[in-house]
């Protein structure tokens, strides 16, 4: 729980681009050192201090781009769900606007646990499927166990049996972590009976007026920090190898499992239930599929030498003009490997370059002009021979 600042310190304004979960969680000072007496409006005030955009895009992007690369790797699946309404997750952690959140510790962000995640599809597999053999094998197979309390489904069973009912179970839940945009917001409650609910039956009649559940007590406001806007990355892998054709099963669950009963808190109200979003997951893909082929064109850039890499990237200029069908023998093209060719009598080109400056100026003048066996480019092609006949 976050502890009091020192009393002359002063709380820091949020800053742009800030951690909001490190601000929310270690600055809050609205209050005595006891924080008893912190008042709805200084509860509300902090969460208006965080309330907005959470995060970084680019770096939630990259961050979800590197989470892909780990599932494909495991041979996992992931899917993206995007919200109904608000969302929750951490409300019972402690804090003195009396519910927490939960935040990611390196994105600044909400996100929900890898164990919430399977707790949600246990959860929706024990409400909808059959009672019986088949159900009690998929939950070992998935979950390492029939049952979630210890032991459960042992009875009568040998001890190297029991032993193998409470197992890691043949899946890996990633945590479910934003692929985009992300907001959050206040919300509030009005509990109209918290007297009850905190002293109910304690010490006092049991009718006693101020601890029965009635319509006359006094609605007190409670703001709460809830997420408003944000699609999330589910992701399952497998852990063994014979679970690696079940992945499909698995996902197709969990969505039933989002779409019907919701993740995080307060799903009972209406709270966490989400969609699946195909057009984002496409759109998605693609982006990774365009950085991951960017990140190979550098890489591959990188390792080339330095004239290597110039003519490399006018072969590329080459290559455009030729799909587009454009043709300018004074063109750009034409323009840079006449700057090629100064600098391959400057820099002193090794055999293997100015034979590569030889082909690019052959395809270049077949495409633009003039012809290689003519006039002027029948002289630009002597210029790069007489460099080749000086570096051997």
């Amino acid at each position: 729980m976050p502890q009091p600042l020192y009393k002359n310190a002063e709380c820091p304004k949020p800053a742009a681009n800030f951690h909001k979960g490190l601000w929310f969680e270690r600055f809050f000072n609205y209050s005595d050192p006891t924080f008893k007496e912190v008042g709805v409006k200084n509860k509300g005030d902090c969460i208006d201090q965080v309330s907005g955009a959470a995060g970084s895009d680019h770096e939630i992007e990259r961050f979800s781009a590197r989470q892909i690369q780990l599932i494909n790797s495991l041979g996992g699946q992931f899917q993206i769900f995007t919200l109904d309404w608000h969302f929750v997750t951490g409300m019972g952690n402690e804090h003195p606007v009396e519910n927490g959140f939960l935040w990611h510790p390196t994105q600044g962000t909400p996100y929900l646990q890898g164990s919430a995640v399977k707790g949600l599809l246990r959860s929706w597999l024990e409400q909808n499927l059959e009672p019986g053999s088949q159900r009690q094998a998929l939950l070992h197979r998935w979950f390492g166990s029939e049952g979630k309390k210890p032991g459960f489904g042992s009875e009568g069973k040998k001890p190297e049996e029991q032993q193998r009912d409470n197992q890691a179970g043949g899946l890996i839940f990633h945590d479910a972590i934003p692929v985009g945009a992300t907001r959050v917001g206040a919300d509030i409650m009005t509990p109209h009976m918290g007297k009850w609910y905190e002293k109910g039956g304690e010490g006092r009649p049991a009718n006693s007026p101020e601890t029965i559940p009635a319509d006359w007590h006094n609605p007190v406001p409670v703001p709460f920090l809830v997420t408003t806007r944000a699609s999330f990355l589910f992701a399952v892998s497998p852990r063994t190898g014979d679970m690696k054709d079940g992945i499909a099963d698995v996902m197709a669950f969990l969505g039933n499992a989002l779409e019907e009963l919701g993740a995080g808190a307060k799903t009972s109200a209406g709270y966490g239930s989400m969609q699946r979003a195909e057009d984002q997951e496409t759109e998605f893909a693609q982006r990774l599929q365009e950085q991951q082929e960017r990140q190979q064109q550098q890489a591959f850039e990188a390792s080339l030498s330095p004239a290597k890499r110039a003519i490399y990237q006018v072969r590329q200029q080459l290559k455009a003009d030729i799909r587009s069908g454009n043709q300018n023998a004074g063109g750009d093209c034409k323009r840079e490997l006449n700057l090629l060719i100064t600098r391959a009598a400057t820099e002193q080109w090794s055999t293997t370059e100015l034979e590569a400056l030889h082909q690019l100026a052959m395809d270049t003048l077949n495409h633009h002009g003039p012809s290689p066996k003519k006039g002027k480019g029948k002289e630009l092609m002597q210029k790069i021979r007489r460099l080749q006949e000086q570096a051997t």
